[in-house]
């Protein structure tokens, strides 16, 4: 009886160590890959908060603090990674409409007019590779980058181009269909 209980160990205890590394090693990536989708979920709320006083900021016509809030919010995305995101859009067409609001209202410097045609271009290619986007997020994207055409630089055409796009997704759009009318009616009398 004996000699069957007298198993060697030697064997079992040899690999002990690279049980417990590998044990070790898992526990590590679960913390760090936990801590990353934490840190980016992070992000993602603080960016929305960030967005959230923007809007609040622009609605009460504070320009400047809300164009902060905005960056920031823009800032908190891209260090996330998350610049492919609806929310990163939306942050982006909230920059383009508030700097083309402060320079028609509180005479901001006109580079503020390049760089939100910028954003709200950035906004509108987003917003089309988006799943599930809704046609009105579209529709004012199209409609403000139309805007920045003709008001700012005077390029009738792709004011027309933006407006015709604005209408298609959005066909109750009646700004737009009276800035396309406009558009159309002011490149007819030259």
């Amino acid at each position: 009886m004996r000699s069957i209980l007298k198993i060697d160990m030697a064997p079992a205890i040899s690999f002990l160590p690279i049980r417990i590394g590998i044990a070790l090693i898992a526990a590590l990536l679960s913390v760090v890959v936990c801590g990353v989708a934490d840190a980016s979920e992070s992000a993602e709320l603080k960016a929305q908060s960030l967005f959230k006083t923007g809007n609040i900021l622009s609605d009460k016509t504070d320009y400047l603090e809300a164009l902060e809030m905005f960056e920031k919010a823009r800032h908190l995305l891209d260090q996330a990674g998350q610049n492919e995101t609806l929310l990163y859009a939306d942050v982006l067409f909230a920059l383009a409409r508030t700097k083309i609001k402060g320079r028609l209202h509180q005479n901001f410097p006109a580079s503020y007019v390049k760089t939100a045609l910028e954003d709200v271009q950035a906004a509108n290619r987003l917003r089309e590779k988006l799943p599930r986007i809704v046609p009105q997020s579209l529709a004012e994207g199209y409609f403000l980058e139309g805007f920045i055409h003709k008001k700012f630089f005077m390029r009738t055409k792709q004011a027309e181009s933006c407006f015709v796009q604005c209408v298609k997704v959005d066909p109750g759009n009646a700004a737009a269909k009276r800035e396309l009318s406009d558009v159309k009616s002011g490149s007819e009398n030259r």
